[in-house]
């Protein structure tokens, strides 16, 4: 880790001619925390699941699974799938999970409306790497008159070890791209859903 001191330059007044400014003292923030220390790649996660924060105590139940093979187009320089892949992995699981419960993206676009994810927050547990098969799993936590709550877990098959843990809001926008109340015979699909996986 690199660290710079050095004392702050006072401020300058108006001149005629600027001042050189590689002269200058630098600043930059330094950290006083530790490094941070990762295990060695050969460390097992005895409890896959126990981890991860499972909204309302339902365990994995609700979920649509998909299936996924990582391919080499997906690395970035270290051998390991670039992070921002992992967002098309939870739009690939959303899409697939919507048709599940009978909303088609592709008709949806063609009315003019749309769903877009107006939030992704995603955590990294794991990496994955070329050839590694697993699992993405999407459920809706929850639903508003204009917003859709999603969560998404992905595991490495055939162990399930966690890989990432996300959460989304997605907004449904009107032809013109403004935030409106999701449509009464879509929302009924997402308050369906949750229902039926509400315990008995």
């Amino acid at each position: 880790m690199f660290q710079f001191t050095g004392a702050a330059a006072p401020a300058m007044p108006m001149m005629a001619s600027p001042p050189n400014l590689l002269k200058r003292p630098v600043m930059f923030p330094c950290s006083s925390r530790p490094p941070l220390t990762l295990p060695p790649r050969s460390a097992q996660i005895n409890k896959p699941l126990a981890i991860l924060d499972l909204k309302g105590g339902k365990g994995m139940s609700g979920f649509h699974d998909v299936e996924f093979k990582v391919r080499d187009y997906e690395l970035d320089q270290f051998g390991v799938v670039n992070n921002a892949v992992y967002a098309n992995y939870c739009q690939h699981g959303r899409h697939e999970f919507l048709e599940s419960i009978g909303i088609n993206c592709d008709e949806v676009s063609r009315s003019g409306q749309a769903l877009a994810i107006s939030e992704l927050a995603m955590k990294f547990l794991a990496p994955l790497r070329s050839g590694d098969r697993f699992v993405v799993k999407t459920r809706v936590s929850r639903s508003s008159a204009a917003r859709i709550y999603f969560d998404h877990f992905i595991f490495r098959l055939p162990k399930l070890e966690p890989v990432l843990q996300a959460t989304g809001i997605a907004v449904w926008l009107d032809n013109k791209y403004r935030p409106v109340r999701i449509p009464p015979h879509i929302r009924s699909k997402f308050v369906q859903f949750q229902r039926q996986d509400e315990p008995v």
